[in-house]
């Protein structure tokens, strides 16, 4: 007969207790702390698969608990004073002025004065590149680009 070897026995002194089974609130815990998962594991022994599940689960649950459930939200419902309409005055020129720009640039090629026409120029290489630039950095088409400068052209009265 063959005589056993017994392996030795490593003794578990000295190791931290692992904390195999811990609150939502104690991993909610670790986590504020700022260790990382892998980190989390090894101090609670649970597995990192387990451990992602549970963050997962943790932060769904969260997440719909941190969602208020008040109905309406308080809006302001107030009339604005002489005062409060006199100080936003030129912002709101400012605004109307820039609105009313806008809605002239995107009037639609249907109105017969903005009919538009292929036409060849010469014109410096330059003023090519600047156009180009213009429209890029404005994310508007060149089109627009060289109409304005024909606008501004003409309707300064030169």
């Amino acid at each position: 007969m063959r005589a056993r070897t017994q392996l030795p026995q490593h003794s578990m002194q000295g190791a931290p207790t692992m904390a195999t089974n811990i609150t939502d609130t104690e991993l909610q815990q670790l986590i504020s702390e700022g260790l990382s998962q892998t980190e989390i594991a090894r101090r609670t022994g649970i597995a990192r698969s387990t451990l992602r599940r549970r963050i997962e689960k943790l932060s769904t649950s969260q997440a719909m608990t941190d969602t208020p459930n008040e109905g309406t939200p308080n809006v302001y419902t107030g009339i604005q004073t002489a005062v409060e309409f006199a100080e936003s005055w030129d912002e709101f020129q400012e605004m109307l002025a820039w609105w009313r720009e806008r809605k002239r640039a995107l009037q639609t090629e249907a109105d017969t004065d903005q009919e538009t026409q292929r036409q060849t120029y010469h014109v410096q290489k330059r003023y090519i590149e600047a156009i180009k630039r213009a429209s890029d950095l404005e994310h508007v088409s060149i089109m627009e680009i060289v109409n304005r400068a024909f606008r501004q052209f003409f309707d300064d009265g030169r």
